[in-house]
């Protein structure tokens, strides 16, 4: 059966959008040291307010008043592993939901063990990553390529159904929100699976867009009414969509501009902070199953 637009849930994407504007909540990252910079104007950006904070003397403490905390596993050090795992563990004691980036999963032995092991001791909440990222942690044969997605991971209007099943099962398996991005991006709580057509090729070349969407997604799961994995769902789906709206007006003004990659990373910067709950009802573009 074909995918058709689903306008009920954009309109509840809206409200995370509103919600997190409102509420700002505080997101404890631990994060990916290239991109950290990145991820915390973006949440900044977003409404919510950043926090980036991995000293063990801390962890605890930091997460203890946060909403959301991220766990990016992009450019790892010892010290760090064990600060992830403290703060994921205390997160979960205080019902603070956490999101995990497994950036570069399938790609060596220690992201792939330390996915593994934030996973079973964490028990994360939203694990948000690219398809390569997804089908390694779910187990089957990847094709990651360093941190980016492999051309044959491509996830495509015409293939995203298929390419569902593997998001679907994983969330199922993990008892958790997964989110895969693509050309459409697939999230599911293992029940109800979306499917978010938004976005810019442009975004995959510039460092970090999916460290920052990972963020956002900690931002807007902050901000939930409630925890719960609908709830959730709900609110990973809207920041998907704020990132891939960013994307297509960040380009946008880069045309008008005939300028380039400096120019989008700008303009995305400032889309993520411009962009309102009407933009979203005018042009998410969020499909689920007929």
């Amino acid at each position: 059966m074909p995918l058709k637009l689903s306008e009920n849930t954009t309109i509840k994407a809206s409200e995370a959008l509103t919600n997190t504007k409102q509420k700002i909540p505080l997101v404890h990252c631990i994060t990916n040291r290239v991109t950290i910079t990145d991820c915390a104007n973006g949440v900044l950006a977003a409404g919510a307010a950043p926090i980036m904070a991995e000293d063990l003397r801390e962890v605890e403490d930091i997460v203890s008043i946060s909403q959301a905390l991220v766990l990016n596993i992009g450019t790892l050090m010892p010290l760090q592993i064990e600060a992830m795992l403290k703060a994921g563990k205390k997160a979960k004691q205080l019902g603070v939901p956490v999101i995990l980036d497994p950036v570069g999963a399938g790609a060596t032995k220690l992201r792939d063990e330390v996915s593994k092991q934030i996973i079973d001791e964490v028990k994360p909440d939203i694990i948000r990553g690219n398809m390569s990222e997804i089908r390694a942690l779910y187990g089957f044969a990847g094709h990651t390529k360093g941190v980016e997605a492999a051309a044959s991971d491509a996830v495509t209007m015409k293939n995203a159904k298929e390419a569902a099943v593997i998001v679907k099962e994983m969330a199922d398996k993990f008892n958790c929100v997964v989110g895969a991005t693509g050309e459409v991006d697939i999230i599911s709580d293992g029940k109800t699976t979306y499917f978010v057509a938004n976005g810019h090729p442009m975004l995959c070349k510039i460092t970090g867009s999916g460290c920052v969407l990972s963020a956002l997604s900690g931002a807007y799961a902050g901000a939930a009414p409630e925890k719960k994995k609908e709830k959730l769902l709900e609110a990973v789906v809207g920041a998907f969509v704020l990132s891939g709206l960013a994307g297509e007006y960040a380009y946008a003004e880069v045309e008008k501009a005939g300028a380039g990659i400096g120019t989008f990373h700008t303009k995305y910067m400032d889309a993520l902070n411009l962009i309102n709950a009407d933009d979203f009802k005018k042009n998410a573009k969020i499909y689920v199953e007929e």
